[in-house]
């Protein structure tokens, strides 16, 4: 058997939903990329995280963030150039509202308990294959990965999920946020990985009608470097 290459991760190493039946094709990152992927990966984590315990949730992911990267790096044929990619290149970032919602916050409010539509929907999924500047224009441009969610608005007010990658319905996930500090975090059995110009949706079962909740994917978007930068992402 031969060795496997420094820093490759294989899609057994990781849990993911993709909607697919097959795993994605995926590129190792070079020594140099991998090398970018890690610095930046920590520096992300310690500027966003409001705590050591959020800092170590973050980069606990690091494998699965790794794969996706893989995965990204095939599908949008450029180097990886880290948090800071030139034009040729594509890098990462936090999922933003402007490319899940189409808006500049995560603030909504669920005016009825139950089963309500959380991202996008079963008529209007949250689509990556859109050109619309509302949510920056993500065709062939775009990858998400999340293996958590986060609320910022304690105490969170989702206590169960349900995702569709299309094409695939996925078995409802029962979620409990853990608060650290001044944000809620929940695992997820498996990372949702939506790939380049596909769809997905998530409800979630409210707790409580008229509940104001800033939730979000926990997770990273990995975008060629104009995407990143365009004026499209104000």
């Amino acid at each position: 058997m031969s060795a496997r290459p420094a820093g490759l991760i294989r899609p057994e190493d990781v849990s993911i939903i993709t909607g697919q039946a097959t795993v994605p094709a995926y590129l190792e990152l070079d020594s140099r990329e991998l090398t970018k992927f890690d610095r930046d990966l920590a520096k992300m984590a310690g500027y966003y995280a409001s705590s050591r315990d959020l800092f170590k949730l973050i980069l606990e992911d690091r494998d699965t963030y790794l794969f996706a990267a893989q995965v990204s790096k095939q599908q949008l044929n450029a180097a990886f150039g880290g948090a800071l990619p030139g034009s040729g290149e594509f890098g990462f970032q936090f999922i933003r509202s402007k490319t899940i919602l189409g808006t500049s916050s995560w603030v909504r409010v669920f005016a009825a308990a139950g089963w309500q539509d959380v991202f996008g929907s079963p008529a209007a999924p949250i689509d990556l294959s859109t050109t619309s500047t509302a949510f920056g224009n993500p065709q062939n441009r775009v990858l998400i990965v999340f293996p958590k969610l986060a609320d910022l608005l304690l105490p969170a007010k989702i206590r169960e999920v349900w995702f569709n990658v299309a094409p695939t319905d996925y078995p409802i996930w029962p979620v409990n946020f853990i608060n650290l500090a001044d944000v809620g975090i929940a695992g997820l059995p498996a990372a949702v990985l939506v790939q380049k110009n596909a769809r997905f949706f998530m409800r979630g079962n409210i707790e409580g009608a008229g509940q104001q909740s800033a939730i979000q994917p926990l997770g990273l978007t990995y975008a060629l470097g104009p995407y990143m930068v365009g004026s499209t992402q104000e």
